[in-house]
């Protein structure tokens, strides 16, 4: 096979880096994302990331971008800057200028004239060419690929902050997309809470942000309370890591701590939501706690459960996903495996691990996690050069 068709979807952080790698190995690239470069990323730009640049970013990736010798590795950079500053530029570079297709929503993806319970395990099968549909604006196409490799990323579907992780009645009702985003970082995004009661819901470093911004709102405006659920029942909302070598993660641990231990947050563990409705223009939550029932009146919620990537447009490929994870089988056992819970400890696990019963296609990045919320940018990356290096002695 000469110059084979490998087609990326999404064209977040791995999935540029993947398309990179590809492309200088020669095969023939093509990037689908469905809304612009670095979507995902830009919706929480404000955020410092914990890892030092060089741990998101590879070394052709710096160098395609030509910012090699402009940004300092050790550099901890917002989301907006290291879009700006790396993300985009890469985009832009020689490789892959042409090559990425902003706009673009994979629909559903097949094989030619195959069936998911068709060949199954047969050679057969990877001789059929994948068959991606997409939608651009109004206008539907099908895109031929050889090879496929998911990089969606985990930010396509919000969890939900209900009792057992469905969602509380109501909750669909009365809160829309912008309730499970990080508040502003800028005074106009952020001044819209002063004065109110807001409740956060979530047990990981999204939920500590938003209460931590939130808290620079209640500083200002003495009125503004700040009360927050959290599913675990540790004697401190976040836990500390000894030692923590990422200070950014380490502050805000802190922070998120001290607040709740001052009287500034009000700080409920081991609750589950179990209803949201109405009360003359404010928010009734409704939740229980060790199977005693008891209920809030906020003005507004600020729900970070974590997200779960969507397996929906591959649904008719034959993908072995975990039942507990959604993340690849062989990857998640693997994962699940590891009882440490600093993602700082996770490797990337080798290519064997990235293999699908379906010929051809990969997930990589943080959709190859699934709901396990130790990914680091470092391991999709290290998965990127793994399997371009693996394919690309395949097909020599």
């Amino acid at each position: 096979m000469t110059n084979p068709k490998l087609v990326v979807v999404g064209a977040g952080p791995i999935g540029l880096d993947t398309a990179l790698q590809a492309q200088l190995a020669g095969f023939d690239v093509t990037v689908l994302e469905r809304g612009r470069v670095a979507e995902a990323v830009l919706s929480w730009g404000h955020v410092r990331l914990f890892t030092p640049f060089q741990m998101n970013s590879s070394k052709a990736g710096r160098a395609a971008a030509g910012v090699e010798n402009q940004i300092r590795h050790d550099a901890l950079l917002t989301g907006r800057e290291y879009v700006q500053s790396y993300l985009k530029p890469l985009s832009q570079s020689a490789a892959l200028v042409g090559r990425i297709r902003e706009h673009h929503e994979v629909l559903a993806v097949s094989r030619e004239l195959t069936g998911k319970s068709q060949l199954i395990g047969k050679p057969a099968r990877a001789i059929r060419p994948f068959r991606i549909l997409v939608r651009n604006d109004q206008r539907e196409e099908v895109i031929t690929a050889d090879i496929l490799i998911d990089s969606t990323g985990f930010m396509s579907r919000h969890r939900w902050i209900g009792n057992g992780g469905i969602p509380a009645r109501g909750e669909q009702h009365f809160l829309s997309e912008s309730n499970y985003q990080i508040p502003g970082r800028d005074s106009q995004s952020l001044d819209a809470f002063a004065g109110q009661s807001v409740l956060v819901v979530g047990s990981g470093f999204s939920a500590a942000t938003s209460v931590c911004l939130l808290n620079t709102i209640r500083q200002q405006s003495p009125g503004t309370q700040i009360h927050w659920f959290t599913r675990n029942r540790n004697e401190q909302p976040m836990r500390p890591i000894r030692s923590d070598p990422l200070e950014e993660r380490a502050r805000l641990t802190r922070e998120a701590n001290q607040l709740v231990a001052s009287g500034g947050v009000s700080w409920v563990a081991g609750a589950a939501v179990d209803q949201i409705n109405s009360a003359g223009g404010r928010l009734r939550v409704c939740f229980e706690v060790s199977g005693i029932r008891d209920e809030i009146t906020v003005d507004r919620i600020v729900a970070n459960p974590g997200y779960r990537p969507d397996p929906t447009p591959f649904e008719e490929l034959q993908i072995h996903r975990c039942y507990a994870t959604d993340g690849p089988i062989k990857l998640a056992a693997h994962l699940l495996g590891d009882s440490s819970g600093d993602c700082l400890t996770q490797q990337a696990a080798g290519i064997d691990l990235l293999k699908n019963p379906e010929p051809g296609f990969f997930i990589v990045g943080a959709a190859s996690y699934g709901r396990d919320s130790r990914f680091l940018m470092q391991n999709g990356i290290q998965q990127a050069a793994d399997l371009i290096g693996s394919l690309k002695e395949s097909v020599q």
